[in-house]
């Protein structure tokens, strides 16, 4: 923690010794509020966001640093930064040191090889990405040689994710995370290192990468009593254009998952998905399957979870309006989340967007939160 803050000091320090001609501030300012109708139209939220960006480009590195802040409905304030990182750019490599959000894979919705950035989940999946996403403290190298890119990621500080209080109506079981042993200590031992491989072409973009991490889940191992666990992982990930089509594909094998204190499997989650435009209609559907292969008859999770997405949108009105609708379904115990949406821009600065969470079944991923529906607003002034 001490290494972390003298490097926010002296990126801040950096960033503020240059001229300010050179620095570039944008940001948003944002109201969100959420109503539970199943719930007497209760608030499930109510929260004002400031997010700031500050950005400087010298010949041959930057700064950015993304502070943000969150006043809530129970007028709790939160202050955090998202990300504070510094590049360098070499002739066939750049280099990035500091907290930052690290995005793979090819699949919308669901984490398969998006491993490196922990979650923030205390509102499950509902916020956008790049919120649920948390930074991370690392060296990330990337060395180019004509169509590939070599990734290297070093993190030496364990981030896991941020997981709802015990009586957050995301927390369906009232587990008390806040006993969760995060004492891990900061070692060279204990860092995680990631490696990716990716190839670019006309009409063939292909990955593989590989890491040895801690999981960023906390495994349960007795009553209120949770830990972390070390897991591998190799996977990969492939898209492709054929016509107007676009096919993806992503696949992981996560080796070593700690399910219980004494119950190790292995286990495969992979994706298959297809994008194609219809009368200006932008379609999206993935299968998505995970099992576990050395699988051992338990109650806490079963062999075989199978889940289909899918995706539309279209611009009206000269493109000032977005209608966007997705949805997750699982079918093995139906149980779904439908999640329409529509944006509406005000102005190039204002705009105005009207959603709705809506979970079906009684369980299953989404289903254990059938009573939880929500009617959502959100007004975003951006500068």
């Amino acid at each position: 923690m001490k290494k972390l803050t003298t490097l926010i000091i002296i990126l801040v320090l950096a960033l503020f010794s240059v001229s300010a001609s050179d620095l570039y501030f944008g940001g948003s300012v944002r109201n969100y509020i959420g109503i539970l109708p199943n719930q007497d139209f209760d608030y499930a939220i109510v929260q004002d966001t400031f997010d700031l960006s500050i950005e400087y480009y010298g010949d041959d590195s930057a700064i950015k640093v993304n502070p943000y802040m969150n006043y809530d409905l129970d007028e709790e304030l939160t202050i955090d930064l998202r990300e504070i990182y510094i590049d360098f750019y070499l002739e066939s490599a750049d280099l990035r040191i500091g907290k930052q959000q690290i995005v793979w894979g090819k699949s919308d919705g669901v984490f398969i090889t998006d491993v490196v950035s922990p979650k923030n989940l205390e509102e499950f999946l509902l916020p956008d990405f790049n919120e649920i996403r948390l930074g991370v403290t690392a060296l990330k190298a990337d060395y180019y040689i004509e169509n590939s890119t070599y990734e290297f990621i070093w993190i030496p500080v364990f981030t896991p994710n941020t997981l709802p209080s015990e009586y957050s109506i995301w927390n369906p079981i009232s587990f008390d995370f806040s006993s969760v042993d995060e004492d891990i200590d900061n070692s060279l031992e204990n860092s995680e290192l990631f490696g990716r491989y990716s190839l670019y072409t006309n009409n063939l973009d292909i990955e593989v990468m590989g890491g040895y991490m801690w999981d960023d889940e906390p495994t349960f191992i007795g009553p209120n009593n949770f830990t972390y666990y070390r897991t591998g992982i190799i996977g990969g990930s492939l898209s492709s254009s054929i016509g107007d089509f676009i096919i993806r594909s992503e696949g992981a094998w996560y080796i070593g998952k700690q399910i219980t204190a004494s119950l190790e499997m292995d286990y495969l989650h992979y994706m298959i998905g297809l994008d194609y435009k219809v009368n200006d209609w932008n379609l999206s559907t993935q299968f998505i399957q995970k099992v576990y292969l050395n699988y051992e008859e338990n109650n806490v999770v079963d062999q075989w979870n199978n889940t289909i997405t899918f995706m539309a949108n279209k611009e009206f009105f000269e493109n000032t309006l977005l209608f966007e609708f997705f949805t997750y379904l699982e079918f093995d115990e139906f149980n779904a989340l439908i999640k329409p949406k529509v944006t509406y821009d005000l102005s190039d600065d204002i705009n105005l967007v009207l959603g709705a969470n809506l979970f079906l079944g009684d369980s299953g991923t989404f289903g254990i939160f059938d009573d939880n529906d929500m009617l959502y607003s959100k007004i975003k002034f951006s500068f």
